[in-house]
């Protein structure tokens, strides 16, 4: 969304989100209502840990948000005391609402799912749903055979569950990760509510995405009511007198708090970035012949290349920006022009020059820099693209067996000393044998550097049942579930570990460990979307007796046992 466009998107929101309690009045309670709250005075809620500007549970069990404010002010109301249960997720909030282990739940969609074991109060909050993009669709019509995000178990979800449109549902966990998928381009689009999709938008600082046409309101809106145990009607019959009471200050007070807008900065328009890229392509091509040039001259060599090693340093830097990374296909197809210049530049000029030893050598560093910057630049490519897979069946041992033989020189050089345990039998999957190949390379050419010399290489596979939670990784618990079988393979090291700073980092676009020029970081995050584009999982964690773990889960074909 460019800028001009959130700005004018968020200035109507305000007047979208209204309280529905009607007009502030006093607060009359029946003697049997009364009685009820005496007999109840400690009631327990289970807010949605991630659902700003609504909701939010953090980890240190602070809750704020917009539906916060309105419990505190019932809470106050009525002398009572509301309990907050920390509950993981939202689909584990409903299936404990469903058990009766919670007494209300503070925001929540009405829908006839949920009518079985809830009791609704009038709705407080309501707000549009929208449809996110960051592609070029003119309505929702368009949207029929791509992939949709939504949250699980959201309202959207069940509503798109119900009605089985002719579209791919993607299940995120929160509002933020679909939104950052949506950026990406690994889905089509994402369906939330305006309120939430501002929030994240402004604080993550994503400017790429729009919201696409609804002509005929087909999304509806969010309707924010509080849920109530289906036993306890009295309680809902109390809520709904409380929320008819709030004074209309209070409800503003509420809204205006959490609402807020404010014009995006320049350095987030899509097009300056743009216009910085093309100033900073023409100021490395005119570098990169000046070194040519003085190369060939054969004057201050050493100036030159020190000059030029700081240039590719501040280079690797600049592209470790945020911003940058996040329109990371468009800084790829801007370089990739200038680039492929520079090589024609330096195809001609090696036939056209001397064949002196200092000729030689510039020749050939300029092409090295063209190529160490193109393999970023396809890097950068396969991260963004939702590139289709060339599947067919195959076997995870002979995947696993080509790789070990593309780095078998690296391991002797380094003397790794490689342990296969591979099961025996492995059932066949549909697999994109080339890319899971580089999938592999990369987490054996890791482990190799994060070892250096004498180390120990361990790599195994085997059918899995996850039995249970223990066995899901935490980026698999959105694929997989309790039960089913998988494809697990691993591969551990005896190196040093990962440092507790860099774990939730380490899969994060151009973030790496390496020393400067070693690494782009890369290779994870393209490693991670191929196997995600396989519908499988990976994580990295430390190994009790020292080095890494990398574990990779894959699901089984249908019809495997």
């Amino acid at each position: 969304m460019t800028g001009s466009k959130i700005f004018r998107y968020a200035c109507l929101l305000l007047g979208l989100i209204h309280g529905g309690t009607g007009l502030a009045g006093s607060l009359t309670l029946t003697v049997s209502e009364r009685q009820w709250l005496t007999e109840h005075p400690v009631i327990r809620i289970a807010p949605d840990p991630d659902f700003l500007p609504f909701e939010r549970l953090d980890e240190n069990g602070s809750y704020s948000g917009m539906a916060a404010d309105y419990i505190r002010l019932i809470e106050k109301r009525l002398g009572v005391r509301f309990e907050i249960i920390q509950v993981r997720n939202w689909p584990d909030i409903m299936a404990i609402a469903q058990q009766r282990k919670v007494d209300l739940l503070p925001a929540i969609a009405k829908t006839d799912q949920r009518r079985d074991y809830l009791l609704f109060t009038r709705p407080y909050i309501s707000v549009p749903g929208v449809l996110v993009s960051n592609r070029h669709f003119k309505t929702i019509k368009e949207l029929r055979g791509h992939k949709l995000a939504v949250v699980r178990g959201y309202l959207w979800d069940e509503l798109i569950s119900a009605a089985k449109p002719e579209i791919q549902i993607k299940r995120v966990d929160d509002v933020k990760f679909g939104l950052e998928l949506t950026a990406l381009g690994a889905v089509d689009a994402m369906i939330t509510d305006l309120a939430s999709a501002t929030s994240v938008i402004d604080q993550a600082g994503i400017n790429n995405l729009h919201i696409v046409s609804d002509p005929e309101h087909r999304l509806g809106r969010l309707e924010l009511a509080i849920g109530v145990r289906s036993d306890w009607p009295l309680l809902r019959s109390i809520l709904d007198k409380v929320l008819a009471s709030l004074r209309q200050d209070e409800i503003q007070a509420i809204h205006s708090h959490w609402i807020k807008f404010k014009e995006p900065a320049f350095w987030r328009d899509r097009n300056f970035w743009y216009s910085l890229l093309a100033s900073l392509a023409v100021v490395l091509l005119l570098f990169s012949a000046f070194i040519i040039w003085n190369r060939m001259l054969g004057k201050q060599v050493a100036l030159r290349t020190h000059e030029l090693q700081t240039a590719q340093t501040q280079l690797m830097q600049a592209e470790k920006m945020e911003s940058i990374g996040r329109l990371a296909a468009g800084v790829a197809h801007e370089v990739k022009n200038p680039l492929a210049i520079i090589q024609m530049g330096v195809d001609y000029l090696s036939q056209e020059i001397s064949n002196d030893e200092i000729s030689v050598a510039v020749i050939k560093d300029i092409n090295d820099a063209v190529h160490r910057a193109d393999t970023v630049i396809y890097g950068l490519l396969d991260f963004s693209r939702d590139k289709k897979l060339e599947m067919k069946q195959g076997n995870f041992n002979e995947v696993i067996s080509s790789a070990l033989h593309l780095v078998d020189h690296e391991l002797r050089q380094h003397n790794i000393t490689v342990q296969l345990f591979l099961a025996k039998a492995l059932p066949p999957l549909e697999l994109d044998s080339n890319k899971l190949q580089q999938v592999f390379i990369n987490l054996f050419m890791n482990a190799v550097h994060a070892m250096g010399h004498n180390g120990v290489l361990q790599i195994s596979s085997e059918v899995k049942r996850i039995e249970d939670e223990a066995d899901l990784l935490p980026a698999s618990k959105a694929i997989f579930r309790i039960g089913e079988r998988v494809i697990r393979v691993e591969v551990a090291d005896t190196g040093p570990g990962i440092r507790e700073q860099d774990r939730t980092k380490i899969f994060e676009l151009f973030y790496t460990t390496k020393a400067v020029g070693k690494g782009t970081g890369l290779g994870l995050s393209v490693s991670r979307n191929i196997i995600n584009m396989h519908h499988g999982a990976i994580d990295i964690t430390n190994r009790p007796e020292g080095g890494a773990s990398v574990v990779v889960l894959f699901k089984l074909n249908k019809g495997e046992k």
